[in-house]
């Protein structure tokens, strides 16, 4: 056997004059590259003569990193079928693709996937396909596997992603919020100018146009605002509730700005829109983030950061 394989049991190997080594993947880069090191030992053997005395060493090393990755394929358990399949119609959807057309771009055989991968089938598509999918598709494999793709685009996912990044930067204190009131404290006069908020005795009455005009609504809590969010316009945040409906509340989020002297507003997003009260969980817990900051010592974003680096480096 040639000199190149004197370090072969240390999974190391000499290929087109440079030094490899076998991966075992810990994680799904490192799996990516054990397909990578594989597809090149897959093509080096392909081109390598019948007589050539190295061809049995090579043989050996692709085994040995096919065993490698299906190794931690096992260790990753079963994946669903369903979100598999479901993301593969979507992609094929998408690109107004057919199953037949999609199995001839990455080289199965017609029928294999949609025979493999239907809902509750026990087979599975090899690690080698579903690889091929992923990268056809320029999406990771763990998100092509384990979660849904068309709940991940659509408006509910991005509005979800929002309320949680906002949260993130409240509890960094990276988000200054106001309190224009309603509640607790005096409520802004903007909002009355505006139409949105009057009073009504001792209540502050909000006039949502997309709720049902049989009840009152009222505010539950004090409005609260996020100056300048995008550019001129403030994101604010408006706590609602029926009166004498507990249960019949949510969260308005609006834009508002000044122009020519006057307050105007549109909607951003309302949690009433969500049917599954995705939303309303998520602001929910955002507008408790921003309660615990009212009792905390104030300090802008700019002097926490200063101090912060101080205190910690």
């Amino acid at each position: 056997m040639s000199r190149q394989f004197d370090e072969y049991m240390s999974g190391k190997f000499e290929m087109n004059g440079e030094l490899y080594e076998l991966i075992e993947p810990r994680d799904i880069e490192e799996a990516i590259q054990a397909l990578e090191m594989k597809s090149m030992l897959e093509t080096y053997v392909s081109g390598l003569m019948h007589d050539d005395d190295s061809a049995d060493g090579y043989l050996s090393l692709l085994q040995e990193q096919e065993d490698y990755i299906q190794e931690y394929i096992n260790s990753l358990g079963e994946y669903d079928n369903s979100h598999l399949m479901s993301n593969i119609n979507y992609f094929l959807k998408k690109y107004e693709l057919k199953m037949g057309e999609l199995e001839q771009l990455i080289g199965v055989s017609a029928g294999y996937i949609s025979r493999t991968a239907k809902e509750n089938s026990a087979k599975k598509l090899s690690i080698d396909v579903v690889w091929k999918l992923a990268r056809l598709f320029d999406i990771d494999v763990t998100s092509l596997v384990d979660t849904d793709v068309v709940m991940r685009n659509n408006n509910t996912e991005i509005l979800t992603k929002f309320i949680e990044k906002l949260k993130v930067q409240t509890e960094k204190r990276e988000i200054e919020w106001l309190l224009h009131g309603g509640v607790m404290g005096a409520l802004e006069k903007r909002y009355a100018d505006m139409g949105l908020v009057t009073a009504n005795g001792e209540k502050e009455v909000y006039h949502p146009d997309h709720l049902n005009n049989e009840y009152t609504w009222l505010l539950s809590e004090d409005i609260v605002t996020f100056e300048h969010f995008n550019k001129e316009k403030d994101l604010v945040i408006i706590p609602y509730k029926a009166d004498g409906e507990e249960l019949l509340a949510g969260y308005d989020f609006i834009f508002v700005w000044q122009e020519k002297g006057e307050y105007h507003w549109e909607k951003a997003f309302y949690t009433a829109d969500d049917a599954y009260g995705i939303l309303k969980t998520k602001a929910a817990e955002l507008y408790e983030e921003i309660q615990d900051t009212e009792f905390d010592a104030q300090m802008t974003p700019q002097v926490r950061s200063i101090i912060a680096g101080y205190v910690y480096k």
